[in-house]
């Protein structure tokens, strides 16, 4: 089986450990957009790529997300959006004209970042176009629906673990030692994300509570680094704020050294930030957000979304005993360690089979 991909995002390693095991299965992964070292050009020549590919006995795309139609400027001018989306919807066309089949991995609802003139009815067309729709949760599906999307065919296929599941012997438990209790925000920083909540809760927690907290990840938003830098500066308490990316090498360091993971996510469909703590046993407060819903109850504390709420469920959990903390972690390990790679492609690999069928 021949897959093609796009985009190829060298910044998320879902797709590296989804296709590492889909290759085990035979399936030759090729993707899409990078003919040249010239994004504009490699844009434009997008259509002809596909007929390239199809003639070369390709009949199957895997489409991730849509970003790589994005024209540059166009947060400046707001009509290259037009022009981006009349362009994505050209490539579309070619696809279905030539008979290639179509799977979209909606991992998200509607896209975080703006992209088109109207992502809604970019979404509507890619699902009316695609021959199955993947997502990772049901709730996602009921979002979707909610917005007048009802894939043909749909699947669900959980998001695994960033990392491989490591024992709980092998890191050290949240909560044990001296010092304050130590609250991690981990992942990229966009405005989304609710960062600037987490700092505003974290203020407002009671001044006898023993806790630090840092936030580390990459972020492109000079004006949220700017803000956020601020917010941190005002803060009383020690706040460590590392805006940068951090190397894959020191991630479970970093994780190790947490006792809790707050994800404070405005919206969320899914999470890999929230499997990556977990698989490192980490116990996790989120908000009580659809996408987020059928991550297991005794590994998450989830919040009602408002700043009250965060300020007294990190409370919580800073005021928990430290055996608490040993069984959410405990319960994150189990969880994580049921959901495999292997079966996620295995999985993927059996609804691309079904969709080539002759049959279908």
């Amino acid at each position: 089986m021949k897959v093609l991909v796009l985009p190829r995002d060298n910044s998320n390693p879902y797709q590296a450990l989804l296709y590492g095991e889909m290759r085990r299965h035979g399936v030759q992964v090729s993707y899409l957009g990078l003919l040249t070292p010239s994004y504009t050009l490699n844009l434009l020549l997008m259509p002809l790529e596909l007929v390239a590919k199809r003639m070369a006995g390709a009949r199957l795309v895997h489409l991730h997300w849509t970003y790589n139609f994005r024209l540059y400027g166009s947060s400046r001018f707001p009509f290259l959006r037009r022009v981006a989306q009349a362009w994505f919807l050209v490539w579309l066309w070619t696809l279905q004209a030539l008979g290639i089949r179509l799977v979209w991995t909606a991992h998200n609802v509607l896209p975080m970042h703006r992209g088109f003139a109207d992502d809604l009815q970019v979404r509507r067309r890619v699902a009316a176009a695609s021959d199955m729709v993947i997502v990772h949760s049901r709730s996602t599906l009921v979002q979707l629906a909610e917005l007048g999307i009802v894939p043909r065919k749909s699947a669900i296929i959980p998001h695994g673990p960033y990392t491989p599941t490591l024992g709980p012997d092998s890191l050290r438990t949240p909560g044990v030692g001296p010092g304050p209790r130590r609250v991690l925000f981990f992942g990229r920083v966009a405005p989304y994300k609710g960062v600037d909540n987490l700092l505003a809760a974290f203020a407002a927690l009671p001044s006898d509570l023993d806790a630090d907290l840092a936030i580390v990840g990459e972020c492109n938003d000079s004006s949220l680094k700017a803000a956020l830098t601020a917010l941190a500066g005002r803060s009383r308490r020690g706040v460590k704020l590392d805006l940068e990316r951090v190397p894959d090498g020191e991630v479970a360091q970093l994780l190790e050294s947490a006792d809790v993971v707050v994800l404070p996510y405005r919206q969320s469909t899914t999470s890999g930030s929230a499997m990556l703590a977990l698989s490192h046993g980490r116990p996790l407060v989120v908000p009580d957000l659809p996408g987020l819903s059928e991550l297991p109850d005794d590994c998450v504390v989830r919040y009602d979304g408002t700043l009250a709420g965060l300020t007294n469920a990190l409370a919580n959990l800073i005021l928990a005993d430290a055996s608490v903390l040993a069984k959410m972690s405990a319960a994150g390990y189990a969880y994580c360690s049921a959901i495999n790679w292997s079966v996620i492609a295995k999985m993927t690999f059996d609804e691309m089979t079904r969709i080539l069928s002759p049959e279908h």
